[in-house]
């Protein structure tokens, strides 16, 4: 067990953004509550409100006017990380997806990074997957990817947020990562019967293909919900049914609200793990998810959800059919959201870095 005065240090990619990952740092503040949380730059604003009164930290990034466009300063980054100094700690956890873990630490600190994807624009995906977009890029990117893997090299241990991931770490880094699943509100939600719409909550970007569920939405004339903002948005309404509604972004109470009143939910896209999809759970809701990703290790076909292996219409039609033939009570389905309860994540967290301590002598920490 993890000796309470552990002198703990958290960093984070950025903050300006209300995602599951930045969730996940709200809960790494909780659990560490004397640890500072340095990060490229924090927008109160533009992210989750628990993070207002927190001791956070931040680069000279900050006093840039930029926020919505933050991701077209990705040169800047690696600068941004070095500046903040050499963190000290007797553990630093850094929570990213592409920048946070190339702090450099001091030679007694255990740095370990909690990692939800190695960066998907860096690798070939994603966030610049036009190809005159890329070719333009491609010195800068060349630049970042080599970057990146210096970084992934002086981190002490990876930890995943899903075997998902875990392959890709492997795949892309050459490390092998344990598995500690993200925390999920599911306190948050009540088990209740299923209702007549389909949600879809995501941050609405390419990748999350959010255009299968509106299309057949449409095709199909069911009714649809869609929570979240994003620059698919404009294509997404082009595209959309009288039947579809767009909420933009909206406070927890009120997903709460759809969530307890759906159909089911859908994640028509290819999630490294997939809070919404506990929280559906927790909610008593199956979920209709493309078959891949995180989705495969949180619902069990045929039990809490269903899955469609190409992404159209008539597959996700199908598997809606076959969600709604689904007996599982709304408790049962609950139940199984549980084992994703903030406590569970402490403690396999907890228990993760002490197996990293007990295996990574003093000597060979704090390579930053």
């Amino acid at each position: 067990m993890i000796p309470r005065a552990l002198d703990v240090v958290l960093a984070h990619d950025y903050l300006n953004q209300r995602g599951g990952a930045e969730r996940v740092v709200v809960e790494l503040m909780d659990a560490f509550p004397s640890a500072p949380l340095y990060t490229s730059m924090f927008r109160a604003k533009s992210t989750w409100p628990q993070f207002r009164g927190r001791d956070i930290r931040t680069s000279p990034l900050q006093r840039l006017p930029v926020d919505a466009c933050f991701r077209a300063l990705f040169p800047l980054f690696p600068l941004a990380f070095r500046a903040l100094g050499e963190l000290d700690g007797d553990v630093v956890i850094s929570s990213s997806s592409g920048w946070a873990h190339g702090v450099r630490t001091s030679p007694r600190a255990l740095h370990l990074v909690y990692c939800y994807t190695p960066a998907r624009w860096l690798y070939g995906e994603d966030y610049l997957a036009r190809p005159l977009v890329r070719r333009v890029l491609a010195p800068a990117l060349a630049a970042a990817r080599r970057w990146d893997q210096r970084a992934a090299r002086r981190a002490d241990g990876y930890i995943a947020i899903s075997a998902f991931v875990a392959d890709r770490i492997r795949h892309v880094y050459g490390i092998g990562a344990p598995v500690v699943y993200p925390p999920v509100e599911v306190g948050r939600f009540r088990p209740t019967p299923r209702g007549d719409r389909v949600l879809v909550v995501a941050r609405l970007l390419r990748y999350k293909r959010v255009d299968v569920i509106v299309d057949a939405a449409r095709a199909a004339g069911f009714g649809l919900d869609v929570v979240g903002t994003g620059p698919a948005l404009a294509r997404l309404r082009e595209i959309a049914g009288p039947a579809t509604t767009f909420h933009g972004a909206l406070d927890d109470a009120s997903v709460a609200e759809l969530m307890q009143g759906c159909r089911a939910l859908c994640i028509p896209g290819i999630e490294d793990f997939g809070i919404t999809a506990v929280e559906a759970q927790a909610a008593g809701k199956p979920v209709v998810a493309f078959g891949a990703g995180g989705a495969l290790e949180t619902v069990q076909e045929g039990v809490s959800g269903t899955f469609f292996h190409t992404q159209d219409t008539a597959s996700v039609r199908a598997a809606l059919d076959a969600c709604d033939a689904i007996q599982s009570s709304p408790q049962s389905i609950a139940d199984r959201a549980q084992r994703f309860a903030p406590e569970r994540f402490r403690s396999d967290l907890r228990a993760a870095i002490a197996r990293f301590q007990d295996a990574w002598p003093a000597t060979n920490r704090g390579r930053g």
